[in-house]
């Protein structure tokens, strides 16, 4: 079942439509992403949900990148496009998740493909690094498409964020 939204955004109609798989993916990202805070205290599930609607358009699109060849190690994976290499950077700094450097690269691929909750953990520890060694918000974002400044990504976040917005408020995720 599809479910049709009408959002005014600066004076212009948008449509979008969010399937019930989509809206499950991202309360998931949301339940995960509460769970894991920066030094303050502070979640990013908000920040999270838009940036997985960004990259996997919610879940839909599940392997990026892959037109740097057939070399999976390069592709970003699952409904937060992590790649091989950021998944084991993070993995490492991370008591929680050093399991995860137990696994050859296929099955951690596979897991990245396949679940969205080690996903979200791997993604929300990457935030709160990226917060605390940058402190604003724009760099924060910006930093988990791979840069330190990067406008374009930074302002699609910031439109889908408005989006996650519009779908907490209609009681849609919580």
């Amino acid at each position: 079942m599809f479910r049709l939204l009408l959002i005014l955004s600066a004076g212009k109609l948008l449509c979008a439509d969010i399937s019930d798989k989509q809206l499950k993916t991202l309360q998931t990202v949301r339940d995960i992403a509460r769970t894991i805070s920066d030094n303050k205290g502070e979640t990013y599930e908000n920040t999270l949900s838009a940036i997985c609607i960004t990259e996997s358009s919610g879940g839909i699109h599940l392997l990026g990148d892959i037109e740097k060849g057939n070399d999976i190690t390069k592709a970003s994976l699952g409904a937060l496009q992590i790649q091989l290499a950021t998944a084991k950077h993070i993995a490492k700094l991370t008591p929680s998740l050093r399991h995860l450097l137990k696994l050859s690269d296929n099955k951690l691929a596979t897991l990245l493909l396949t679940d969205v909750k080690t996903s979200t953990k791997i993604a929300a520890h990457l935030l709160v690094r990226l917060k605390h060694s940058r402190e604003k918000y724009y760099n924060m974002v910006s930093g988990y498409n791979g840069g330190y400044s990067n406008k374009p990504y930074y302002l699609r976040v910031k439109k889908n964020l408005h989006l996650v917005y519009k779908l907490v408020k209609q009681g849609l995720l919580h």
